[in-house]
């Protein structure tokens, strides 16, 4: 993948969190993004940093992390969505959503690996059989 493709990338997502109206990010976040979002250079214009305002690093840690948790909320919203035998766009799965469903594969991804980790067996058994 080129700069130039990675950037377009950035760029497309970015537009596509910032318009999805089942995605909400609490309005200081939406706010940083929209400011990233004018920050960003047009797709025909190559980049240069002679006369171009460049977004901080903070900044573009904020729209890695935000679209981390985007790309997540889309590919959970597309496995829900076929669950329920809809399209993607008909299936009501907004940002709150995202949050029980992350959570709730988290706490399942734990305890799969617990019980591959562990074992519900005592490691020392006792050594004594008590008969009463």
């Amino acid at each position: 993948m080129t700069a130039a493709s990675a950037s377009d990338e950035r760029r497309q997502l970015l537009a596509s969190l910032l318009s999805d109206h089942e995605w909400k990010c609490d309005p200081p976040t939406r706010t940083r993004l929209e400011a990233l979002q004018q920050c960003l250079p047009p797709a025909v214009i190559p980049a240069t940093r002679g006369n171009s305002v460049y977004p901080a690093e903070t900044e573009w840690t904020l729209l890695a992390n935000e679209i981390e948790r985007y790309l997540d909320f889309r590919r959970l919203r597309h496995l829900e969505a076929q669950l329920h035998h809809c399209p993607d766009a008909d299936f009501h799965f907004d940002r709150n959503d995202w949050e029980v469903a992350h959570a709730a594969e988290a706490a399942l991804a734990a305890h799969l690996r617990h019980v591959h980790e562990e074992s519900y067996v005592p490691e020392q058994p006792d050594l004594y059989l008590h008969v009463h």
